[in-house]
């Protein structure tokens, strides 16, 4: 599979696929494209085919923020799943938003 420089850019900007390094540049194995082309046709709603057709270039050629679509840092190759019962599972998780700075309080016997 032939995937130009344009679509990898993309896939690498919004977290699809890898960030390139100075040994490989953007040398990728065909699974790897081939998965990074599935989740973006996945989270984009669009018929997963894993090859770059016109549906996946509408959706590349869309207006967009500029945030990537998952955060920086998480291995690509298990964001994939997309289904009902995930998106369900992390709306109920409730995610802990706060940091716990300095020492404990010593005293548990709180009057007023």
């Amino acid at each position: 599979m032939l995937v130009g420089v344009a679509p990898q850019s993309y896939l690498m900007n919004f977290g699809y696929l890898p960030k390139s390094d100075i040994e490989t540049g953007n040398l990728r194995t065909e699974t790897q494209l081939f998965s990074a082309i599935r989740s973006l046709q996945r989270f984009g709603n669009i018929p997963e085919t894993g090859v770059i057709d016109e549906a996946t270039l509408k959706l590349m050629k869309r207006p967009r923020c500029g945030q990537p679509d998952f955060p920086s840092g998480t291995d690509f190759s298990t964001r994939t799943d997309f289904s009902a019962d995930n998106r369900i599972r992390r709306r109920n998780h409730r995610q802990k938003r706060y940091v716990i700075q300095g020492p404990k309080w010593p005293n548990t016997n709180l009057t007023w």
